[in-house]
């Protein structure tokens, strides 16, 4: 190659590396990726806290019955495969007549995923249909 194509191209990037923009772009996308499962924690902890407070209410413990429906096995990984209590989440939707948006929002604080998206996941369409048509 070109002594001389490479003398500019090799002061060229000095120069883009040299812009205080450039360096600070590059400063932050550095500490991203360096504090990023940090930053989960501590966002997981908080969530986890906020949760915790209100522990006596109905509604955390019926979020909690949902994901057990959903999840038997209790191993997070497996919540795809154990299977789903149909029957559970049924007689869940009874008891959350009226109260869902709380729920659901203690459902996401204490599992970070929405309630209706993992029983759209769970739940053939005509049982999530007929979940719906209980709660609202």
């Amino acid at each position: 190659m070109n002594p001389l194509v490479i003398a500019q191209a090799a002061k060229a990037t000095q120069s883009f590396l040299m812009n205080r923009k450039v360096q600070i772009a590059i400063l932050i996308i550095i500490l991203y990726f360096v504090f990023k499962k940090k930053i989960k924690k501590l966002i997981h902890r908080i969530r986890q806290r906020k949760f915790d407070k209100n522990e006596a209410q109905d509604v955390n413990q019926i979020a909690q019955q949902y994901r057990s429906a959903s999840n038997p096995s209790g191993i997070s990984w497996m919540i795809n495969v154990d299977g789903t209590d149909e029957k559970e989440i049924e007689r869940l939707g009874y008891q959350s007549k009226g109260k869902l948006q709380p729920i659901a929002n203690a459902y996401r604080l204490k599992f970070d995923e929405s309630l209706s998206d993992r029983l759209r996941k769970e739940l053939s369409p005509e049982d999530f249909q007929d979940w719906k048509n209980i709660v609202d």
